[in-house]
């Protein structure tokens, strides 16, 4: 199938591309940054959510499109909204146009509380808007769980973390959350192209969730550490957010430590609920975190000093 893919220089966009090119599919890809993908064989259009002419050159002939890209972090929540809510409609709107059949938006799980923060409000705004639209092309909307996998920024300072005698953590100690391997959801998007399914649904590693007692003591398996654990009080890590917000806005970067996310993180439960995506031989916590953590210190984005570090050299 030709298939139009925004996103496709992000984390887990990179990894949908490459599945997808795998599976033989004719891929367009809208990137900002045409740079970063002329290694691939992918068509690549120039532009962003905003260009409407790029859109439509982006979804030209596409059976499907499979959205990715978005904001996840921005300075304010206008920010969020035009990139998530506001681009969204743009290109539903190109596809439409095109004679699209479906129409594959990539959200997060924690659409399902946005009065968490701005960034959850926008992915359910924009759930809230495809859910509305009746005609083709027909919506699926899959909610993934927390992402992670080689190549994840953000997941580093969570693993540099463990690392120390005494982990300070950002959560409780009774959250209970769901993780997905960034490979097996690249699996599970490119299984959704020819799939009847629609609607939406939450998809995760297929284990029922993890505690942060899962993370420490498969860390502590495989380098010694951590001795213990400990929770940052919510009220510090907000000061710490806040802090970095400010120096977010004087650098004009946004940061992606901010209130939002802390918030996000010291809600207790973020466990995928109802149907989930079937998959043969999804990636368990422990392969997955293993294959993370080779993978950080084989590119040297984390110090090879750990006392069983001789199993990843």
């Amino acid at each position: 199938m030709q298939i139009a893919l925004t996103g496709a220089t992000g984390f887990a966009g990179k990894l949908i591309l490459q599945e997808l090119l795998r599976e033989k599919h004719t891929v367009k890809a809208l990137a900002r940054n045409p740079d970063a993908l002329k290694n691939s064989n992918a068509e690549i259009v120039p532009g962003d959510l905003a260009d409407t002419t790029a859109l439509a050159k982006l979804v030209e002939g596409a059976q499907c499109v499979v959205h990715v890209a978005g904001a996840i972090i921005a300075h304010n929540r206008a920010g969020y909204f035009n990139a998530n809510l506001d681009g969204t409609k743009l290109l539903y709107a190109a596809s439409k146009n095109a004679g699209v059949a479906r129409f594959i938006y990539i959200s997060s799980i924690t659409a399902r509380e946005p009065l968490l923060s701005d960034y959850a409000a926008s992915k359910a705004a924009a759930e809230l808007f495809l859910g509305g639209q009746k005609n083709r092309p027909e919506v699926l909307i899959l909610r993934p769980s927390a992402i992670y996998g080689p190549g994840d920024k953000a997941t580093l300072p969570l693993l540099k973390g463990l690392q120390s005698r005494y982990a300070i953590l950002p959560g409780r100690a009774s959250s209970k959350f769901s993780l997905i391997h960034v490979q097996d959801f690249a699996r599970v998007v490119a299984s959704s192209i020819s799939s009847p399914v629609a609607g939406m649904l939450e998809v995760d590693d297929l284990s029922g969730g993890h505690t942060w007692a899962d993370l420490a003591n498969i860390n502590r398996d495989l380098t010694g550490m951590p001795l213990s654990t400990l929770f940052a009080p919510k009220a510090a890590a907000h000061a710490v957010a806040s802090c970095a917000e400010l120096f977010g806005l004087i650098a004009r970067k946004p940061s992606i430590t901010n209130r939002g996310k802390v918030t996000e993180l010291y809600h207790g439960d973020w466990v995928a609920r109802g149907a989930n995506w079937p998959r043969d031989n999804p990636i368990g916590l422990k392969q997955g975190y293993e294959d993370t953590l080779k993978w950080y210190i084989e590119h040297g984005w984390l110090q090879n000093k750990f006392q069983i570090a001789r199993r990843f050299t």
